[in-house]
């Protein structure tokens, strides 16, 4: 959908406050979870239903946005925009965070605050100024992290169970993608789970699963061999079945595909080599195997 609000109206995510009267903010969702219903407390018997994202509009300054209502209402908002697509928040109301609270659920952001966007007050519209996009798109290859602030897949490994249920960065490329999987769980909910192997200058292969929808379609639109990721804050776990470490997306996660930063320059140079000299062909496929790769270039 189209929008026409002057450029001089927004206000940037840095200017925010609880003062701040009808506010539009224009930005790049950087992250999105899936919809959740919850019991309804006033209306026994009902559900209320929210999603939340996470919005970017320059380098150094993001915010968290949730939506609660109807079901109707919150399916048809979500399903309006996906990450990656540029918007306009039209008169959210701004309000003061719980750091501590929300932070262990949501994306850690440089803001005191966060947007709560209704149905009756807020508006939330995908924008269609080619210029505007342009320039927004270029956030989506900035990590929301130190670039240099990562555990190598080598460094997971070697750490082994000590990081068991840790939060951390990690900076890895793509090698495979599995085909998503769907199932429904003893309370008749539907669920999915995809599984992705990552790799590095020093681990072959590293397991990353990812449960929500939204990231999911993420996955999709990553290329195995060529793909650079920053994941900041996954949660790292000892899979005792695998008898290895395991990276999993949570709600606190936010992907930056192929980082516009040195490091992931270098390690995109790495695959690159990688994969022309077959290094990943020579390998054997096996599911969880965590094998050190530097050998192929001595």
């Amino acid at each position: 959908m189209a929008f026409n609000v002057p450029a001089k109206s927004f206000v940037a995510i840095s200017d925010l406050h609880p003062n701040t009267a009808h506010p539009n903010i224009v930005g790049v969702i950087i992250g999105k979870t899936d919809v959740k219903g919850f019991p309804d407390r006033k209306n026994i018997g009902s559900e209320r239903y929210t999603f939340s994202f996470t919005i970017k509009d320059c380098p150094d300054h993001f915010i968290n946005v949730s939506s609660w209502g109807r079901e109707d209402y919150i399916r048809a908002l979500s399903e309006s925009f996906r990450i990656g697509d540029c918007v306009v928040i039209e008169n959210p109301l701004v309000v003061t965070k719980d750091t501590e609270k929300e932070e262990r659920y949501s994306p850690s952001t440089p803001s005191f605050y966060r947007l709560l966007v209704s149905e009756n007050h807020s508006t939330v519209r995908r924008c269609s100024d080619i210029e505007a996009d342009a320039m927004l798109l270029s956030l989506l290859h900035l990590p929301i992290k130190d670039p240099q602030d990562y555990y190598s897949l080598g460094d997971i490994v070697a750490n082994g169970q000590s990081l068991d249920g840790k939060v951390i960065n990690i900076l890895a490329a793509v090698r495979s993608i599995g085909e998503p999987k769907y199932f429904t769980t003893a309370d008749r909910r539907k669920g999915q789970r995809c599984e992705v192997k990552l790799f590095d200058e020093t681990v072959s292969s590293f397991l990353l699963i990812c449960w929500d929808n939204e990231a999911i379609q993420l996955v999709q639109t990553w290329i195995p061999r060529e793909t650079v990721l920053f994941l900041a804050d996954v949660r790292i776990s000892f899979d005792s079945f695998r008898n290895s470490m395991i990276a999993t997306v949570i709600s606190k996660t936010i992907i930056t595909t192929n980082p516009d930063t040195k490091e992931a320059n270098l390690l995109f140079s790495y695959v690159r080599e990688f994969v022309e000299f077959g290094g990943l062909d020579e390998q054997e496929e096996q599911t969880g195997d965590q094998v050190n790769c530097k050998y192929y270039f001595l």
